[in-house]
């Protein structure tokens, strides 16, 4: 664990990495594909990310040449929320996601944001708990659209 994290680099990237944000999302969410509803990131094409990265940022962390982790970020009244959390899938649970999480939060003080909020779908009982740990409290539970009941939960960080 050590030594993956003493070696990672997080850097700010646009549009020019969507080939990169794109196959790591691809390989980190491949194991909820059957998630009700479906998720977003599997519809996703190159294209499309590079679409929504021409609008907002996201980062990529590296561990020498190797794109390992990526996050989407976008200020939002008040509060930088963070989508799609991916971390090479034979590097989880190594520090990673909590070292990404913890840029994200420093990324949003220097912003002068009060706050880091996540979206996790309700079935993620494993990712609710990840963020639960690093101090993320639930604030709102939230239904997708067609479904009577809800399906995700927004969590929220001060910061």
């Amino acid at each position: 664990m050590e030594s993956a994290l003493s070696g990672l680099r997080i850097e700010p990237c646009g549009p020019e990495l969507a080939d990169v944000v794109h196959r790591l999302t691809q390989e980190a969410f491949a194991p909820h594909g059957s998630l009700d509803p479906p998720s977003g990131a599997a519809g996703e094409s190159v294209e499309s990310v590079r679409d929504e990265l021409a609008g907002a940022k996201a980062a990529v962390g590296w561990i020498g040449p190797r794109p390992v982790a990526c996050m989407r970020l976008a200020a939002d009244q008040g509060h930088l929320h963070v989508r799609r959390l991916a971390i090479a899938p034979e590097l989880q649970g190594r520090g990673l996601g909590r070292a990404m999480m913890a840029w994200a939060e420093a990324a949003a003080r220097r912003r002068g944001l009060a706050a880091v909020t996540v979206g996790v779908r309700l079935a993620l009982t494993g990712n609710r708990a990840f963020f639960g740990r690093l101090g993320y409290e639930p604030v709102a539970e939230h239904a997708h659209a067609g479904y009577d009941h809800p399906t995700w939960v927004e969590l929220r960080k001060q910061v």
